[in-house]
C-alpha cells in the first residue's frame, strides 16, 4: 500500500486492488485523507463464498478472483501491472489478460507458491501432494517465464528460479519492507497495554496472521514454561488455521498467563507492539524455503526485540541477525525459544538495546522513497523499449 501511495504522490495513475473477501489477512491503512487523487484504493469481491482452507472450494474461489481482477485491470487500462500474493489460477487470467492489453506484467514472488502448496497438501491430503505439487510447480514456472520481469523478495527465491531456468536477467531481488512512519515506537505503558493489564508485565507476543507452517506449537510450548515461571505473559493476536488449533490445544493455561485475540484495529498497532517486551516471529523448519514471515519487518518498525523461530537460511533470521535485532532460534525445537525467552526475560538492558537496534536498521532500509526508485527502475527497464519505439516512428515521420 505504501508503495502505491508513494509512485501516486509522484504523479503516476495507480489502481492498487486487493481480495477484500479474505477477512483472515490484515490490511493496513487503505486510506489516508491525504491520498493524491492519482490513487485509487479498491477491495475487489467474488459471488461465492470464500473458504481459504477449503480444498474442494478454494480453486474455483481462486479462478473467480482472477476474472475479477482482469475485469478491473481492463477498466483501468494499466501500462504495468505489479502482481504480487495473487494465486497461480488467478494470475494466469490476469497475466493473459495484461498480455491482451499490451501491459508488461511483473510478477512479484512473496512466497514459492508450489512449494507452500506441497508443504499443505502433505499435512492435510497428502494422496493430492504429488499431483498438486507437480501442476502448481508446472503453472508456477509457465506464468514466471511468460512475466515481463520478476521481483523476489528473497536471495534464495531467485536462486530457485535460476535453477528452474528463468534467466538471472530477468530477475530483481527487491527485500520487502514495513511503513516506517506508520509503524513506530511508543512506551511500553500505553493506553492498549493498560486496557489489557500489561503495562506492568512483562510480556511476549505473537501478532499476525499464524497458519500451521508458523509451527503454533511452539507457542503452546512457551505459554507453558511462562505459567510454570510466574512471571511473565503471553499474547498471541491472530487469526487462521494455526490461531485454531492453538485456541482449541491452549484451554489449561492460566487466562492470566497466555490470552489470545482477534486482530487490533490497525491504526492501534503501534500501541498494540509497543506493549510488548519481546516479540515473536515463528517459521516451520520446512515452510523456510517458500515463506518469509513479514511480521518481522513490522517489529522492526517498532523498536522491541524479537525471538525468531525460523531456519538460519531463511531471508528474515538473516535480516534480524545482521542488524542485532533480536536472537534467531531453530524452529525445531521448543527449548531453544524457552532459552531464548528466559534470556530477555532476565536481561531488560539486553532488550533495550536489541530494540533500539531494530528500529535503527528500519529507518536505514525501509524508506519508502528509495523503495520506490528501485521499483520504478523495473517498471522503465521494461516500458523505455516501447517509448523509444514510438520516437523512433516520430522521428521518421
Amino acid at each position: 500500500m505504501r508503495l502505491s501511495r508513494e509512485l501516486a504522490r509522484r504523479g503516476h495513475e495507480v489502481c492498487h486492488v486487493f481480495f477484500a473477501d479474505n477477512t483472515s489477512t490484515p490490511k493496513g491503512q487503505l486510506r489516508h485523507s491525504a491520498d493524491p487523487r492519482t490513487l485509487t484504493i479498491e477491495g475487489l469481491h467474488i459471488r461465492r463464498k470464500f473458504s481459504k482452507y477449503s480444498l474442494f472450494t478454494r480453486r474455483q474461489a481462486d479462478l473467480d478472483y482472477g476474472r475479477v481482477t482482469a475485469a478491473r485491470m481492463n477498466q483501468f487500462a494499466p501500462d504495468v501491472v505489479l502482481s504480487a500474493n495473487m494465486p497461480l489460477d488467478a494470475q494466469r487470467i490476469l497475466l493473459e489478460a495484461a498480455q491482451r492489453r499490451n501491459a508488461k506484467f511483473i510478477f512479484s514472488v512473496q512466497d514459492v507458491y508450489s512449494v507452500a502448496v506441497r508443504f499443505v497438501l502433505e499435512r492435510k491430503a497428502k494422496f493430492l501432494a504429488w499431483a498438486g505439487a507437480t501442476y502448481f510447480e508446472r503453472l508456477e514456472k509457465k506464468l514466471l517465464s511468460k512475466s515481463d520481469a520478476i521481483i523476489c523478495i528473497a536471495p534464495e527465491f531467485a536462486d530457485l528460479l535460476t535453477r528452474w531456468g528463468l534467466p538471472k536477467t530477468k530477475i530483481t531481488v527487491l527485500e520487502n519492507w514495513a511503513p516506517l512512519d506508520e509503524i513506530v515506537p511508543t512506551v511500553k505503558d500505553n493506553s492498549w497495554a493498560r486496557e489489557h493489564d500489561v503495562s506492568d508485565k512483562f510480556c511476549f507476543m505473537y501478532s499476525g496472521t499464524l497458519g500451521m507452517k508458523h509451527s503454533p506449537q511452539l507457542l503452546l510450548e512457551l505459554a507453558k514454561h511462562l505459567e510454570s515461571r510466574g512471571d511473565a505473559r503471553l499474547i498471541v493476536i491472530a487469526s487462521g488455521a494455526g490461531a485454531d488449533w492453538l485456541a482449541a490445544n491452549s484451554g489449561g493455561v492460566k487466562p492470566e498467563v497466555f490470552t489470545m485475540l482477534p486482530f487490533q484495529p490497525y491504526e492501534r498497532l503501534s500501541e498494540v507492539i509497543g506493549a510488548a517486551d519481546v516479540l515473536i516471529a515463528l517459521l516451520d523448519p520446512e515452510a523456510g524455503a517458500f515463506a518469509v514471515p513479514s511480521k518481522s519487518l513490522t517489529y522492526l518498525c517498532a523498536g522491541r526485540a524479537q525471538i525468531v523461530a525460523a531456519p538460519a537460511t531463511n531471508q528474515v533470521a538473516k535480516m534480524v541477525e545482521k542488524s542485532n535485532a533480536g536472537l534467531v532460534v531453530s524452529p525445531g525445537h521448543a527449548q531453544e525459544l524457552i532459552a531464548a525467552s528466559d534470556l530477555l526475560l532476565t536481561n531488560s538492558q539486553l532488550c533495550s538495546s536489541l530494540g533500539q537496534n531494530a528500529r535503527r536498521y528500519a529507518e536505514e532500509n525501509f524508506a519508502i522513497s528509495a523503495i520506490a526508485d528501485k521499483f520504478l527502475g523495473v517498471f522503465e527497464a521494461q516500458t523505455r523499449p516501447a517509448i523509444d519505439e514510438l520516437r523512433d516512428v516520430s522521428s521518421l515521420r
